[in-house]
């Protein structure tokens, strides 16, 4: 893929980014719907959108950016990426399932437990990111 097409892409997916969040917006504060929720929602969406948004225009006015949207799109980073994210899928797949069958045993509230999730899941993939370049 071209790099102007790759930027094309991701500005429109940014585009619905924003649009989710403006969405989710509506239904909590407008029409009173799981109000925090929504607001979590479009919190989310909104700055993930805007930022993408400024990230890429700005690699369209910078050239040297070109080189590293490119290296990111090579097929060793794609591949490296594919197999972190195959092997965090599991790996994370497997820290729920023993996180349900020891729910009686290990006390936390659903809140606790999801917040740990949010920050173990991204280590993971990260982490297999890492091992991957190292080993690839």
């Amino acid at each position: 893929m071209s790099f102007e097409g790759y930027i094309k892409k991701e500005l429109l997916y940014s585009q619905i980014f924003i649009l989710i969040g403006v969405i989710a917006g509506i239904i909590g504060f407008v029409f009173q719907y799981q109000k925090e929720l929504m607001s979590g929602l479009t919190i989310g969406f909104l700055c993930t959108g805007i930022g993408q948004i400024l990230v890429y225009r700005y690699a369209m006015k910078k050239p040297e950016l070109k080189k590293n949207i490119e290296l990111q799109n090579e097929e060793r980073n794609l591949f490296i990426n594919t197999k972190a994210g195959y092997s965090a899928f599991w790996v994370s797949y497997w820290y729920i399932f023993i996180a349900v069958i020891l729910n009686k045993a290990v006390r936390i509230s659903l809140v606790q437990f999801l917040v740990v999730t949010l920050f173990f899941m991204p280590i993971i993939y990260f982490l297999f990111v890492f091992i991957y370049h190292k080993k690839f």
